[in-house]
């Protein structure tokens, strides 16, 4: 019996966990998932297949040149390589962009740059990684130049620092809403909406949200509305794989992110049976999505590595690199 194709993940170390629950689930969809982390990749080679180079948001510029050459060896057997670091936009750089295209209403300044915000109230987060918000909304200039001279005093680098305008999101049944989109490889699968009582919804507060509102989530699934706003943003990124997250305001979308290696979770555990209905099918879609990226770079050869892994299995710098 010919063995499953398989689809590598290249990730930071201490990030595989994102991952764990499609790996084990994968062999279902007719597929494999082997997971790589950039800091150790074993012993050369790698299995032959395709590939999704991810954490890039997690990555120094020197890092992504190294992934670059990864990138460039595996594509050189004719497998799919989803992402590439050398065209990865910064968080800062891309909501810069998003605005500017007319995707967001709202702006983002960077002191880093000089720039100070021109409208309030706005928030100051870090743009590295996924480190969330400093600190509650600002209302003024004065505000504005206190959080960021206590964030420096803290410890925080001027050059991962921005002051984002905050989006008048709409609180949908007294309640914030964010939704989220897949790009893969040119596919866009729907992600689980997260409800929340305060603005700064992350993970979710779990009976936020009403049976209505899970109801409706699942009824819009085969013709979800959102999908040309987030093959838009993933466009604009030039990423190919990742998860958009946005909410709605009164002046339509607004972008927050693109996380390239976004937590991927079964969701058969909840209350209302339309959530567990809605997290099933993203589940289907989204193994069914990999599985075809991965038969896609079946038949590939092994990637010659030679001159990429170091001792320990660690990435070399690249030779451009002085």
């Amino acid at each position: 019996m010919p063995s499953l194709p398989v689809l590598m993940f290249f990730l930071r170390k201490p990030f595989r966990n994102t991952l764990r629950e499609v790996r084990a689930q994968a062999p279902r969809f007719g597929y494999r998932v082997k997971i790589f982390s950039y800091e150790r990749l074993g012993r050369w080679p790698l299995p032959a297949g395709a590939a999704v180079l991810t954490d890039f948001e997690r990555l120094a510029p020197w890092e992504l040149e190294m992934v670059s050459v990864l990138r460039q060896r595996i594509g050189d057997t004719g497998a799919p390589v989803l992402n590439d670091p050398a065209r990865f936009r910064p968080r800062g750089a891309l909501l810069k962009l998003l605005h500017k295209e007319g995707v967001n209403g709202f702006d983002c300044a960077l002191p880093a740059q000089g720039e100070r915000p021109a409208r309030f109230p706005v928030f100051l987060r870090t743009m590295a990684a996924h480190r969330g918000v400093i600190g509650d909304l600002l209302h003024s200039p004065e505000e504005a130049e206190a959080a960021l001279q206590a964030a420096l005093a803290a410890g925080y680098p001027l050059s991962d620092l921005a002051f984002i305008e905050y989006a008048p999101l709409e609180q949908e049944g007294g309640v914030f809403r964010k939704r989220a989109g897949f790009g893969i490889g040119g596919e866009i699968v729907p992600g689980p909406t997260v409800s929340d009582h305060h603005w700064v919804a992350k993970q979710g507060v779990q009976g936020a949200a009403s049976a209505a509102d899970y109801a409706a989530d699942h009824a819009e699934l085969e013709d979800w509305p959102h999908r040309a706003l987030v093959a838009r943003v993933m466009a604009l990124s030039g990423m190919d794989y990742g998860r958009v997250d946005f909410a709605l305001t009164a002046e339509g979308p607004a972008v927050f992110e693109l996380n390239t290696n976004p937590q991927i979770r079964r969701g058969v555990v909840h209350p209302d049976e339309n959530r567990v209905a809605t997290n099933l099918w993203i589940e289907r879609r989204l193994h069914e999505t990999f599985a075809a990226i991965a038969h896609r770079g079946a038949g590939a050869a092994r990637a010659d590595l030679r001159g990429v892994i170091g001792s320990g299995g660690k990435l070399k710098k690249a030779a451009k690199l002085p």
